[in-house]
């Protein structure tokens, strides 16, 4: 059973500053025009957390007017503060509209900081969603805007909000890398309540690790320095926290007692979020306590809750929880239902945690009903999710960053103390060189000269190491980058010389053509040309690249395309939509024969009879990082009886072969036309 752990996700500060209520709904009496667009967005933001129903009323009210004013500030603002009045709704659909209208403002309005700011808030809104990758892109988009800005606060938000997301997904070591960068960069600022939040999460990554010293050690570290803060919420959440480290030690009674002092202090906020992951933890307590009727009363209080909050992630779980508990009442249909419902859950979150459970809980409810086939099935899944998750090339990426993390904060605390030392031995000087003048001054001005005699031989010393060491540091450096200058060179001498050795292969193949009669061999030559020209292409391409591992695509099939050996067919148009997008050789030889194989395939064989026609190719880049090339044709089509795995054609086994390098996929379409989607990475 999967207990809920309570991680800290920050939104960036409010930006419009809260006057005095009662004198902002005066002043709006008196104004007009744009000052009065700015009261309305300052009442909306005033009532944001108390009267939702008033403040968008305000913020609406500000946004048609700043409309009617074409006041593109006040727009951003007023759609801000609809979008955190519908997202504190939880009707994350309308808030990400206004946060995007509110975004293109800002940008209009050329206000970086607010368009950070907003990118944070639509992550968040993504985040609750459970939309967790692209959540990510508008975190990480967020996060270079804060780094243009320097604002070190708004980066350690950020790296903050992209750890919970990778714990959630259950993938630590990603987690913990963002935890410990989030702490650092709060250190820097003197932060005190964003490093006791980044403890917080630290210590819930070790927890589910099962590494509960360290687990206890971050959230006690918390918890006293919420308390030296007098952060109520703060100190709930830890003991929370705590509760889970004593709960998987067994502890139950120590554990129940951290849960019910946590779901008092949410019952006084009204955290309804906080309250449902106490719910689900008493609940798992009383079932290990063997109080199964008390155990499914706070699971079935803790559901409630969650689908009231729209929380997927603690549906799934929570569900899952339950599953298990009617499995022990020997309720096994019910049981089902709730492994089934979780699971589905869980694959579309791709939450690998609730996943590993749902597993679990289905191969001991087959087990129990003697489908033993079914039972080992999902067993070597729970297997397989459970290696995933704990390999050991997470474990040592976990080690190496605590490891790093460890040297830098020991090499600051050496900084530390050299400095101290420095400071204490020239007072020591200081207070020496006093007791000399009063009691000898000659000898104090002879220690004085040989003191800075000392100095100057030791300073003439040292400019001379650090001279000479400059040196050979230039030296090194000019032999680095001869050698580097060396390497291009010779890269693009290799790139050259493979372009010309295949234009003379294609010199030989033009030459022989001309004593062929047969036509069937004449095409296959000519194809064969086309194919050494293709790969010619791409290495001429990468000799005239900067870096001579990549090149860019468009204009690789635009000229591809003028050098393929084509029948003079006026009345075949060749259409091109294709998106500027740089590949590596790996890529660009494989996509260039399949266009060579396609291209050549649709003269010949779509448009018979000297048929109009049209070949569409298009390429573009996905969100996903996954390139769709697609080639289409309006002609005859493929046979009905075309079987794309047993087609004697070389082409298209040409193709099947390089779609395979490529480790992507194909899907042929003949549908008015013959289309070829094919989508890699």
């Amino acid at each position: 059973m999967k207990k809920i752990v309570l991680l800290l996700i920050f939104y960036p500060l409010v930006l419009i500053a809260q006057d005095n209520i009662s004198e902002l709904e005066k002043k709006l009496e008196t104004v007009s025009g744009i000052q009065k667009v700015d009261v309305l967005n300052n009442l909306a933001n005033s009532f944001l957390y108390d009267d939702t129903e008033k403040s968008m009323s305000y913020a609406q009210q500000a946004l048609e007017l700043a409309q009617e004013e074409d006041y593109i500030l006040g727009q951003a603002f007023a759609h801000e503060n609809l979008g955190n009045n519908f997202e504190s709704l939880h009707d994350y659909q309308q808030a990400v509209t206004h946060f995007i209208a509110a975004r293109d403002a800002y940008i209009l309005a050329n206000r970086p900081a607010s368009i950070a700011n907003i990118l944070n808030y639509i992550g968040i809104v993504y985040d609750n969603m459970n939309e967790y990758p692209t959540a990510i892109g508008y975190y990480k988009q967020s996060f270079d805007q804060y780094k243009e800005l320097q604002d070190t606060l708004g980066m350690a938000m950020i790296v903050n909000n992209m750890g919970g997301v990778y714990d959630v997904l259950g993938k630590y070591d990603k987690a913990l890398y963002y935890y410990l960068l989030n702490m650092q960069y709060n250190k820097v600022i003197n932060n005190d309540d964003g490093v006791a939040s980044s403890m917080n999460n630290i210590g819930n990554v070790y927890q589910a690790l099962k590494d509960y010293d360290k687990a206890l050690n971050y959230l006690q570290q918390a918890k006293q320095m919420y308390k030296a803060l007098d952060d109520t919420t703060g100190i709930a959440m830890t003991v929370h926290n705590i509760g889970i480290i004593y709960h998987d030690q067994g502890k139950y009674d120590k554990a129940l007692e951290a849960y019910l002092s946590s779901m008092q202090s949410d019952l006084k906020r009204n955290d309804k979020v906080g309250l449902a992951a106490s719910y689900n933890n008493i609940a798992i307590v009383y079932d290990e306590m063997n109080k199964l009727e008390a155990s499914k009363e706070y699971y079935m209080k803790s559901l409630t809750l969650s689908e009231e909050v729209q929380d997927r992630y603690s549906i799934a779980n929570t569900s899952n929880n339950m599953g298990f508990l009617f499995l022990k009442m020997g309720n096994n249909d019910k049981a089902l239902e709730y492994f089934e419902r979780g699971l589905e859950i869980a694959e579309e979150l791709n939450a690998l945690e609730l996943i590993k459970e749902s597993y679990d809980g289905l191969q001991q409810y087959y087990y129990k009903k003697g489908k033993l086939e079914d039972c080992l099935e999902y067993y070597k899944r729970y297997e397989d999710i459970e290696d995933s998750i704990f390999s050991q090339n997470t474990k040592k990426e976990i080690a190496k960053l605590q490891m790093q993390y460890d040297l830098d904060s020991k090499q600051q605390e050496i900084d530390l103390l050299q400095k101290d030392n420095e400071i204490k031995l020239l007072q020591l000087n200081r207070q020496k060189n006093i007791r000399n003048f009063f009691f000898a001054g000659l000898l104090f001005l002879i220690f004085l000269v040989l003191l800075v005699y000392y100095a100057y031989v030791i300073k003439k010393r040292m400019t001379e190491s650090l001279l000479k060491e400059i040196e050979e540091r230039n030296k090194i450096e000019q032999q680095l980058k001869q050698s580097l200058k060396e390497k291009d060179v010779m890269l693009r001498e290799i790139h050259h010389r493979v372009k010309n050795n295949m234009q003379i292969i294609s010199s030989l193949l033009s030459l022989q053509t001309k004593y062929i009669k047969d036509k069937d061999a004449l095409q296959v030559f000519r194809n064969s040309q086309d194919r050494i020209r293709s790969m010619a292409l791409v290495h001429e391409k990468l000799y005239q690249s900067e870096d001579f591992s990549s090149i860019n695509f468009a204009e690789y099939i635009r000229e591809l395309i003028d050098n393929i050996h084509l029948p003079e067919r006026h009345n075949i148009k060749i259409t091109l939509d294709l998106e500027d997008v740089i590949i590596d050789i790996n890529k660009a030889i494989p996509c260039g024969l399949i266009v060579n194989e396609l291209i050549t395939n649709a003269f010949k064989h779509a448009f018979p009879d000297n048929q109009d026609g049209e070949i569409k190719i298009s390429m573009h880049l996905g969100g996903d990082n996954a390139y769709t090339l697609i080639m289409s044709d309006n002609g005859n089509g493929l046979p009905e009886s075309f079987d794309w795995n047993e087609t004697s054609s070389l082409g298209l086994q040409l193709v099947s072969g390089l779609v395979r390098q490529l480790q992507g996929n194909i899907d042929v379409v003949s549908e008015g036309g013959t289309k070829f989607t094919i989508i890699f990475k």
